[in-house]
């Protein structure tokens, strides 16, 4: 019996390491006060998904699996499931307002002008990320390539302040909170430096924007930085 349970184990924990979780979340604030108005089918993602391993349809927003559920103050999110092979893969995405048509990537979108974006030679700017080895969770706001942090501090409900920003060689974290593990990456979504206490070393990094990730046992808060 106790064979039988060590083999089960050893079989949960292969699955358990055999696929890597990326929540994908949007904040629309801006957009539908832009005098956007939401489409009656919600927000929607579409990319080259199926191309790199993951069971949803590719460039087909208007699919069932590609729609996102409404959080709450004007932020929507989606957790999309690859197997281990599709790690480093580069994962092309949008954000779409019911179907194509109303979607983030035109031709002045700031994802493409703040590198967080290639265009796709048709002037349509798609965002990038390299799936990471690791279940991960990445917020922006719409059209742009950092997060929106007033709704995202709502939803939340965790008080952080990072500063000085920019900064030029430690970046400090006011957390309303005793244990966390705070993580910085570029936009391209790959880890710079990971911290338990309230400061990040940020001198040897190069400069530009960062995003920051605070998670404690009362929630999680993102932010972005820039590095001087």
């Amino acid at each position: 019996m106790k064979k039988i349970f060590t083999i089960l184990s050893l079989a949960l924990s292969t699955v358990a390491f055999s696929q890597v979780t990326v929540t994908y979340q949007v904040d629309i604030t801006e957009y539908i006060a832009g005098g956007e108005a939401l489409n009656a089918n919600g927000i929607r993602v579409g990319g080259n998904f199926t191309t790199v391993g993951a069971s949803i349809a590719d460039w087909t927003p208007s699919a069932a699996e590609c729609a996102m559920t409404d959080l709450g103050n004007g932020l929507w999110s989606i957790a999309v499931v690859y197997p281990s092979t599709s790690v480093a893969a580069t994962q092309l995405y949008k954000f779409v307002n019911g179907d194509w048509g109303t979607n983030e990537g035109g031709g002045t979108s700031l994802i493409g002008t703040d590198g967080c974006g290639l265009d796709d030679g048709g002037g349509n700017i798609n965002r990038t990320l390299a799936i990471p080895a690791a279940n991960a969770t990445y917020t922006f706001c719409w059209e742009k390539c950092a997060a929106c942090l007033t709704s995202i501090d709502e939803v939340n409900k965790l008080n952080v302040v990072a500063f000085p920003n920019p900064a030029s060689d430690v970046l400090n974290f006011q957390i309303d909170a005793v244990d966390y593990v705070i993580t910085l990456t570029d936009l391209a979504g790959k880890t710079v430096a990971t911290s338990t206490t309230s400061t990040i070393e940020m001198s040897g990094l190069s400069s530009g924007a960062y995003l920051y990730k605070v998670v404690t046992n009362n929630g999680t808060a993102t932010g972005k930085v820039t590095k001087k």
